[in-house]
């Protein structure tokens, strides 16, 4: 049987080998912005998230510092010259968004930090949304294969190099 028409916009899209490590940290992405999210609801239980105001902000800041920096930064470089520019300044913004949220929520009261974490959670899970949906099946399309693959190489050193940066040093 045929999927209607308006369902076909929400089919699982095969992400391209290239960016498939960023599609990966994305995964981490919305897995932590649910952790938030259900963390500052009540319900840490149902996310394996923190249960308290604390507890969140250091996921956030883990998050932070282990994979949304030297994600971001990635981003930014590597898609650059692939990507149109009202695009490109969204993901700035975005970025940089993102970042001032979680240095408000360092020195926040309680009900501030409550709202700058919702306010972080929201606009991560949006972000990795619109990459996923609309900005990398973009970027596949109208980018030859070879840019793709190297780009797929920065990417993969990068992000390797990144994460074997930020594992504490075994004494």
């Amino acid at each position: 049987m045929r999927r209607p028409p308006c369902l076909d916009k929400h089919r699982v899209m095969k992400r391209s080998r290239e960016l498939k490590p960023l599609s990966s940290e994305h995964h981490q992405a919305l897995l932590v912005a649910f952790q938030l999210k259900k963390g500052l609801a009540g319900h840490a239980e149902s996310a394996g998230a923190p249960k308290d105001l604390p507890g969140l902000l250091q996921l956030a800041r883990k998050f932070e510092e282990q994979l949304f920096r030297p994600h971001a930064r990635a981003e930014e470089e590597l898609l650059d010259r692939l990507i149109q520019d009202p695009d490109m300044t969204r993901l700035r913004g975005e970025h940089a968004e993102m970042t001032r949220l979680l240095e408000l929520a360092r020195t926040a009261r309680p009900t501030d930090l409550r709202a700058h974490l919702g306010a972080f959670a929201d606009l991560l899970e949006r972000h990795v949304r619109w990459e996923e949906r609309e900005l990398f099946p973009y970027a596949e399309g109208h980018v030859d294969e070879a840019t793709l693959a190297r780009i797929g190489g920065e990417l993969e050193r990068r992000l390797v190099l990144a994460r074997s940066d930020s594992k504490p040093a075994r004494r």
